[in-house]
């Protein structure tokens, strides 16, 4: 009982933080884009005019969008989950250290400000990460007790992550490379047995998701074919764009990016040259288990979906702290020394990130400044509010946050509907209002009429001019 309220107050602290961390971003006028990206589509597959499951696109993991379902105030999302998450993952901690040092271990954690961005903004790749910790968790076990269920858990865990991340995918042949030279099975048979139990839950997820994609979007691989999916979503860089699609390119880029994370990482090099007594040379099943954020780096280079941000390098803390732990390493004032070297640079590294929501959200902790990044959004969403529009044409794509803030998505004209196009082919017939992205070139609205973004569109005035966006309205419904 004293260890369950114990967890219960640490949940509670945890999303004490979050919450208080995030209102206080909001109120200076930050939000991260992904938080209202989510909240819009969802907004759209329950209030959307017509309010469809497909509104929420199929090219992203679904899981992404599930506390946006349940829970309506998106300030609140992402904080709940992050905390319900992170409580567990400690829960899986102390069932094998003493409370005093797991705790140690989770406060150095919770410190690090890779972590809260994670938390307040990207809770979906957190929870990615922390999955894919417990998924290699289950599977030491399994070599511990030779127990199937734990094979079984930990392929379900693994084959969950892809709601979260389509990357896992390319994990997949590892993981059956994984089972397969497991030292314990001998006979042929059970290494089969043991290969489906690891693999079907993956498989079946992602089976699942190419039928219902076939279902609702008549292609399987919408997901991936799609110009908004998920393998597209990352910021382009360079030097990944020129490592991509080479062996050669995307080794040395990965050996590049791992010195780079190094300073952050260090704990999990501190554990893999520990464990040398536990044979992890010669106990080729929990070497490559280890490896698999070296793994997932590497693929997702390869496979041109990966961004060189610094909050990467927390999949390799997670796997640290899981494997000390669970190996019983010795090490103690070295992996100790190694956290807090750790954390040190996780303050300083990225000040210098070139992923921006990631560099503000870290100076932030230090000066308490940000930019104001939903202030023109707010204003437009007010002003359409109380200019009386009843119907205004706009293009989502990019200016989602505008739909957010209003709340109401029947009030608008968006790219999913059926009489879209006709709306804006002839505005004047469906919409009272417009509003026009000018600063985005492939805004529907904004190629339609050019004109637009210097404030001429026939049959309305302009209301409103600003920075990002112009919004008319037309000359007979004033």
């Amino acid at each position: 009982m004293r260890r369950l309220l114990c967890l219960y107050g640490i949940f509670i602290s945890l999303f004490g933080l979050f919450f208080f961390i995030f209102n206080d971003l909001y109120h200076l006028g930050y939000v991260h884009p992904n938080i209202l990206f989510y909240a819009e589509k969802v907004l759209l597959a329950r209030w959307g005019e017509p309010p469809r499951l497909e509104n929420i696109g199929f090219v992203y993991p679904p899981f992404a969008f599930l506390p946006f379902w349940f829970i309506s105030d998106y300030t609140l999302a992402s904080p709940l989950t992050s905390a319900v998450s992170l409580t567990i993952f400690l829960v899986f901690l102390l069932r094998r250290c003493s409370g005093l040092t797991c705790l140690f271990f989770f406060v150095v954690l919770i410190l690090n400000p890779l972590v809260l961005f994670l938390s307040l903004y990207r809770f979906e790749i957190l929870n990615f990460y922390i999955l894919l910790t417990l998924s290699a968790i289950a599977f030491i076990r399994y070599l511990e007790t030779d127990h199937s269920f734990y094979i079984f858990l930990s392929g379900f865990l693994f084959g969950f992550c892809f709601f979260l991340d389509f990357r896992v995918v390319f994990l997949i042949p590892l993981v059956g490379l994984v089972v397969g030279v497991a030292p314990r099975e001998k006979d042929v048979n059970r290494r089969l047995a043991l290969l489906m139990v690891a693999l079907s839950p993956a498989l079946f997820f992602v089976l699942t998701w190419l039928y219902l994609n076939w279902i609702f979007t008549e292609d399987p691989l919408n997901f991936v074919k799609s110009p908004y999916s998920f393998f597209r979503s990352e910021p382009l860089d360079t030097s990944v764009l020129i490592a991509s699609g080479s062996l050669w390119g995307t080794f040395k880029y990965t050996v590049a990016r791992l010195l780079g994370y190094f300073p952050i990482a260090f704990p999990y090099f501190v554990v893999f040259f520990a464990s040398g007594r536990y044979g992890f040379s010669y106990l080729m099943p929990l070497g490559l288990i280890y490896l698999v954020p070296v793994f997932l780096v590497m693929l997702s280079v390869y496979f041109f979906t990966f961004f060189p941000a610094y909050y990467f390098a927390i999949v390799f803390v997670l796997f640290s702290l899981a494997f000390y732990v669970y190996l019983n390493l010795n090490h103690h004032k070295l992996f100790i020394f190694s956290l807090v070297i750790s954390l040190f640079f996780s303050w300083v590294m990225p000040l210098h990130s070139r992923e921006e929501n990631e560099r503000n959200f870290v100076q932030f902790l230090i000066k308490r400044e940000t930019i104001n990044n939903v202030e023109e959004h707010q204003r437009v969403a007010t002003l359409l509010e109380a200019a009386g529009c009843k119907k205004t044409l706009i293009d989502d794509a990019s200016s989602f946050p505008v739909v957010v803030f209003l709340g109401d998505p029947k009030k608008f004209y968006l790219p999913y509907m059926y009489d879209y196009y006709a709306a804006i082919s002839y505005p004047k017939a469906f919409a009272d209002c417009i509003v026009v992205d000018k600063t985005n070139p492939r805004d529907k609205v904004f190629m339609r009429f050019p004109e637009s973004s210097m404030g001429f569109l026939m049959d309305y005035f302009i209301i409103y001019e600003g920075t990002k966006y112009n919004v008319f309205k037309c000359y007979t419904c004033v």
